[in-house]
C-alpha cells in the first residue's frame, strides 16, 4: 500500500527499514549523542528507548498509521498518525538529519491539512525550527506544560 504527501510518496515501514528507523530515532535525540559513553552504549540506549516509544504509541494510539516518507525510493522521514479521536493527531513526524530543511515536513503537513480534518500535535517547547514551521502553517497553541506545547489547526 502506498500514499502521497504532496509530491512525496510514502509506504508503511517493514522489517528491512529497522536500521533507518533506529538512525532516525537517534537523529531526533541529540541529547543521547552528548552522553560521555561509547557509541555502542548510545545505540543500545536509543534502541531500548525507541522500543518503549513504540509500545507507548501502541497503547495510546492502537489504530495509528505509520508511514515512511520517500524521496525516490529512499526513506527520509516517518510520520505516525492517529485518526481515532475525531481529530487527526500527528503522533510523530521525524525527518532524517540529512534531509532536513528541504520542505519534507511542510509537504507532509500541507497534504494532511488538505484532507480537511482538524489536526493536533505536540512539539518540544525548545524545538524552534519545528515551532516556526507549525506557526507558518497556521497551528496555534492549545495547551502548554514545562517541556511541550499542544498545537491545533482547523480549516
Amino acid at each position: 500500500m502506498r500514499r502521497r504527501f504532496g509530491n512525496l510518496a510514502a509506504r508503511p515501514p517493514g522489517p528491512a527499514d529497522e536500521a533507518f528507523l533506529e538512525a532516525l530515532y537517534r537523529d531526533a535525540r541529540p541529547d543521547l549523542g552528548a552522553l560521555p559513553v561509547p557509541r555502542s552504549v548510545i545505540e543500545g540506549i536509543a534502541r531500548h528507548q525507541r522500543q518503549l516509544q513504540l509500545a507507548d504509541y501502541a497503547r495510546r494510539y492502537p489504530v495509528c498509521e505509520s508511514w515512511l516518507v520517500l524521496e525516490g525510493e529512499r526513506p527520509v522521514a516517518r510520520v505516525v498518525l492517529d485518526r481515532s479521536g475525531g481529530v487527526l493527531r500527528v503522533v510523530d513526524l521525524s525527518v532524517a538529519a540529512s534531509a532536513r530543511r528541504r520542505g519534507i515536513a511542510r509537504s507532509v503537513l500541507r497534504a494532511l491539512q488538505e484532507e480537511g480534518s482538524a489536526m493536533a500535535l505536540r512539539v518540544r517547547a525548545d524545538n524552534a525550527a519545528a515551532r516556526a514551521l507549525y506557526d507558518r502553517l497556521g497551528f496555534t497553541i492549545q495547551r502548554t506544560d514545562a517541556a511541550t506545547l499542544e498545537l491545533g489547526w482547523r480549516r
